[in-house]
């Protein structure tokens, strides 16, 4: 089967009309051919049996009965050979000498009964116009009906083609008349049409059994392919069988692995809040005035990232956990108010320049208490970033006049600028021993004219967004000493 394809190329490219190539890598496909010639070949023969007779009764008054019924006892006689040969030999194809000795016998049989119908028209071609056109007209119909139902052997119908064409034509021209000779010429362009539509027929069908032969090499290709996975498949259920005997063993390891991974990160998260919690504590013993403010600060801290979630700029970095992180740490923005001397963090007045500008330093010490933990720890740890940029940047402003770097507009990370306004406004609305309480409305006004200078203006469009509900938080948690002005 391969052979064909590999060589259908070479073969395929003789003309079907001119010859018909026999060699071992066309064998595939010529036996398929004489195949079903053999099939179609009794039908071909007897319609030929049951013509001639009728051509014999169309001639019968014209000329010599004699003549007529030799001639139909020959071609009698030649068909009966070529059943009797057909009948034994039929099923003889297996071999390349096997398919050249029908292919001969074919040949010869088509073109010595093509010659029987070509010579009758030499010698018995009648004499008044009626009964030869009669007779052309038989002659051509067979043509024909030969090239349209003998595609499969192109050699027969080309020779029995010419057998019956060449001495017709010569036999109308040798009347020497003008009318004899045009037909003559129609006559030899009819048998070249003739010719040329055998050639189409017969590449043609010589197209299709190469279709069907490819058909068959893909279907074993699929077969061999479905071989191929078949086994593939009886492996991979001989594994899956062995996978299913440890499968109830893996799960219960896999369960009891969850669950410890489960209960340690529930550990982790617990002693980080632990650890949360202890600062808060400590910054709270060292600052009276904390107060609720860290409860105040967070919950506006969470807010703020709720309706930011959204936003293109902010999107990104506010995830869920994110969020709720940003809560758990905001207590932390005040944590480097340890380290500032009691004098200073507990004055009951205003600070002076000099002790304002030791107060400014608790975001450096905040950032660095941090810093130290994630030094010691080695971690570049997520929670303990955010947790230091919250600590070192809540002052800073967008506008970069800020403090401890004067960092400016987008180098302010996303935290330390949400801290910065929940720190601002809950300074503003709370009362201190050294200020009162500013009103909310006044607030708002505050923060609004600071939109692009100390806060990121998209940051101040959320709170706008949501300024009653600051005001909420801010009686909710109110501080025993804070004045009634929210």
């Amino acid at each position: 089967m391969g052979s064909v394809s590999r060589s259908g190329r070479h073969w395929e490219a003789v003309s079907p009309a001119l010859g018909f190539a026999l060699d071992n890598d066309s064998l595939p496909v010529r036996r398929e051919q004489l195949r079903m010639r053999m099939e179609t070949y009794p039908v071909l023969v007897l319609s030929q049996l049951l013509v001639q007779p009728l051509f014999v009764w169309l001639l019968w008054r014209e000329t010599l009965a004699t003549g007529l019924l030799l001639w139909l006892a020959s071609s009698f006689a030649l068909h009966a050979v070529e059943l009797a040969k057909w009948a034994r030999h039929r099923h003889r194809l297996h071999s390349l000498a096997d398919c050249r000795d029908w292919h001969l016998h074919f040949t010869f049989f088509a073109l010595a009964s093509g010659l029987l119908w070509g010579m009758a028209a030499v010698w018995f071609f009648p004499p008044d116009l009626i009964t030869e056109g009669l007779m052309i007209c038989v002659l051509l119909g067979l043509l024909a009906g030969s090239i349209s139902m003998n595609p499969v052997h192109p050699p027969s119908a080309v020779a029995y083609a010419l057998g019956i064409l060449v001495p017709l034509v010569l036999r109308v021209w040798s009347a020497h008349g003008a009318s004899q000779q045009v037909l003559a010429g129609l006559l030899l362009v009819f048998g070249l049409v003739i010719l040329l539509a055998e050639r189409i027929l017969s590449r043609n069908f010589l197209h299709s059994i190469l279709q069907q032969f490819e058909i068959r090499e893909l279907l074993q290709q699929v077969e061999v392919q479905k071989l191929v996975s078949d086994a593939a498949k009886a492996r991979l259920e001989r594994i899956n069988a062995e996978m299913r005997v440890h499968e109830g063993k893996l799960e219960r390891m896999v369960r009891e692995r969850t669950a410890l991974l489960s209960q340690r990160s529930r550990e982790v998260e617990l002693t980080r809040d632990a650890a949360i919690l202890a600062l808060t504590t400590l910054a709270k013993t060292r600052d009276n005035e904390t107060g609720s403010h860290i409860l105040r600060t967070q919950n506006f801290m969470r807010l703020l990232a709720q309706v930011l979630q959204k936003h293109p700029r902010f999107r990104d970095f506010l995830s869920n956990d994110n969020v709720e992180l940003l809560y758990k740490l905001a207590p932390l923005h005040d944590v480097g108010k340890v380290g500032i001397p009691d004098h200073i963090l507990h004055k009951p007045g205003k600070l002076n320049s000099e002790e304002f500008e030791v107060m400014k330093s608790h975001a450096i010490l905040g950032g660095n208490a941090i810093s130290a933990a994630e030094r010691e720890l080695s971690l570049n740890n997520h929670f303990l970033r955010v947790a230091r940029q919250i600590a070192v940047g809540h002052h800073e402003k967008w506008d970069g006049s800020g403090y401890p770097y004067g960092l400016r507009g987008e180098d302010i990370p996303i935290p330390a600028r949400l801290m910065a306004l929940a720190d601002v406004y809950d300074a503003l609305t709370s009362a201190r021993v050294y200020k009162p309480a500013l009103p909310h409305p006044q607030v708002v006004d505050i923060i609004a004219r600071e939109r692009g200078a100390h806060f990121d203006p998209d940051v101040v469009e959320a709170f706008l967004q949501v300024k009653d509900q600051f005001a909420a938080i801010a009686e909710r948690f109110r501080d025993p000493l804070q004045a009634a002005a929210i």
